[in-house]
């Protein structure tokens, strides 16, 4: 099966658009509607019927695209280790995150990653929560780090870390609540400095208080949280931040009926990316170097 037809077959189902999907590829629609055609025959199958101005995928486009998926990433693998026994040319890689996430997550693995990689050079993107998919899809980034990844995009997703979300107070929790976690409803008691709904661990909390009805009194909402939590050591509230959040308050996590509150933090790629190989390399780095600091902390 010729590569191209995969990347053209999965642009397409991508986009919705074979206008937009030529542009992406750097090909003409004319040319990339012959892939399709050659694919289509190959297969015996219709990927795509006519909708409007764009494509839909048929129910086997659906069925195919988790394959044609891996296949891309197996030929992915399958470059980087004839390259490694080549001269390698030198790569760019562009992360998209948000601020907070470049600060505590994608910052301290580059150096580590690039100096493993030279031939690699990592930039980064800032970008709210809610862009970082799209971002990706457009190929204006080569990576997202994003904690709410759409599952029927077509992109590649690789589990970074679970990330519990935690309260911090300038004064001590009870022995209980640092043991097992500061209850929901006892935490809405307090005035609340929370980050703006850019940021997963806000949507994440909302969900929680929408399904226990729950109305907090917040006292502050920002971008940045070391904003909040410089305004909870003044004493104005208790911050809610996610577990990559350095600080020297006092921490619990939030539990809601019985359930840690928390999210998945994930890489995210166009498993069509021509340089997919190292942008998986760099999110495996990213998930050993948070492996390593956990074992460090509970040493």
């Amino acid at each position: 099966m010729d590569k191209r037809l995969l990347e053209s077959f999965v642009a397409v189902y991508r986009s919705g658009s074979l206008v937009e999907a030529a542009e992406r590829l750097n090909i003409s629609q004319s040319a990339l509607s012959r892939r399709i055609t050659e694919l289509q025959h190959r297969l015996g199958l219709a990927l795509f019927e006519p909708s409007g101005r764009g494509m839909a995928a048929t129910s086997d486009a659906h069925d195919l695209l988790p394959l044609a998926s891996s296949a891309l990433e197996g030929i992915a693998r399958f470059e980087a280790a004839a390259r490694a026994n080549s001269v390698q040319p030198a790569i760019q890689i562009t992360v998209a995150a948000t601020a907070h996430t470049i600060e505590t997550v994608v910052a301290p693995g580059i150096a580590e990653f690039t100096q493993a990689k030279p031939h690699v050079r990592v930039g980064v993107l800032e970008a709210n929560g809610v862009e970082i998919e799209d971002l990706v899809l457009s190929g204006d980034a080569s990576m997202g780090i994003t904690g709410r990844p759409r599952y029927d995009a077509g992109l590649v997703d690789h589990q970074i870390v679970r990330l519990d979300i935690l309260a911090a107070s300038p004064k001590p929790f009870s022995a209980a609540e640092r043991r097992n976690g500061i209850d929901l409803r006892a935490l809405c008691e307090r005035d609340l400095l929370v980050l703006d709904r850019g940021y997963q661990s806000r949507l994440t909390l909302d969900a929680a208080l929408r399904l226990l009805s729950l109305s907090p009194s917040i006292r502050h909402e920002g971008g940045s949280g070391t904003v909040i939590l410089s305004l909870a050591r003044a004493g104005l509230g208790t911050a809610v931040i996610p577990a990559t959040t350095r600080t020297d308050l006092n921490t619990a996590k939030i539990v809601a009926n019985g359930i840690v509150l928390g999210m998945d933090l994930a890489a995210i790629w166009d498993p069509a990316l021509r340089w997919r190989a190292e942008v998986e390399q760099f999110a495996d780095r990213l998930r050993a170097s948070f492996a390593s600091r956990r074992r460090t902390r509970h040493a």
